[in-house]
């Protein structure tokens, strides 16, 4: 009898050391996928965050591409008349159309930590997924445009030079000059001219595909609010 008593005994003190050491597992696992969780949450409000300061500096591109285009679009048009225009108005429009480009600035820092990590998993909604991967995929894509406009305002540069002088430093509300005065004898040359006319179409493809990731990225936005409010902290 005793010892079945003792038998029983030391069964149920196993049991619960048992119980105990698997409890102890679980909490720890627990632990474990909250802090990842945690650390998952803390990254797409990152992400996000950055996702805005992208939104203003996208709006401040396309304002800016869409001012050259404009600009280079005037120059085609009344380059027939250009010497009975006022002079700083010519050199206003050639000074957009020659120097207007833009730098896009491409934070992945997050996105590159939250993939690494292996956080990037714990994410529920497969759309948040793939729209963050799209997203930071297109930003080189973004960029060789922007450095295809560089070039070409470079080699323009030389007849903006020639034929414009800075009459005073005055920015306009994008932070571009508007002072320079047309100092040209002669209606833009073809070459230059057609040139300008790649140049334009380089400016409007740009903005539109900077027009199409505004809209996405704000729908990204809002993806990544419907992740978070999943797993409020």
């Amino acid at each position: 009898m005793e010892i079945k008593k003792h038998l029983l005994t030391y069964t149920l003190e196993f049991f619960v050391i048992l119980l105990g050491i698997s409890l102890s597992f679980y909490l720890e696992r627990k632990n474990d996928s909250d802090y990842k969780e945690e650390l998952k949450n803390q990254s797409l409000n990152r992400i996000s965050n950055n996702l805005t300061m992208d939104l203003r500096d996208m709006e401040f591109n396309a304002k800016a591409h869409a001012k050259a285009s404009e600009a280079i679009a005037w120059l085609v048009k009344n380059n027939h008349n250009l010497l009975n225009l006022p002079k700083d108005t010519v050199g206003l429009k050639i000074s957009q159309a020659v120097s207007i480009a833009t730098i896009f600035v491409d934070n992945q820092e997050e996105y590159r930590a939250l993939q690494n990590s292996g956080l990037i998993e714990l994410i529920e909604l497969e759309e948040v997924v793939l729209a963050i991967q799209n997203k930071y995929k297109s930003h080189d894509f973004y960029k060789k445009i922007e450095d295809m406009i560089v070039n070409q305002g470079s080699e323009l540069r030389p007849y903006m030079y020639q034929n414009t002088q800075l009459k005073h430093e005055q920015l306009d509300e994008l932070g571009f000059h508007e002072g320079r005065v047309f100092t040209g004898t002669e209606p833009i040359p073809n070459p230059i001219l057609e040139r300008l006319k790649d140049k334009k179409w380089i400016h409007d493809f740009y903005q539109n595909r900077i027009q199409d990731r505004i809209k996405k990225d704000s729908a990204l936005q809002e993806l990544i609010h419907k992740e978070l409010q999943k797993d409020p902290q």
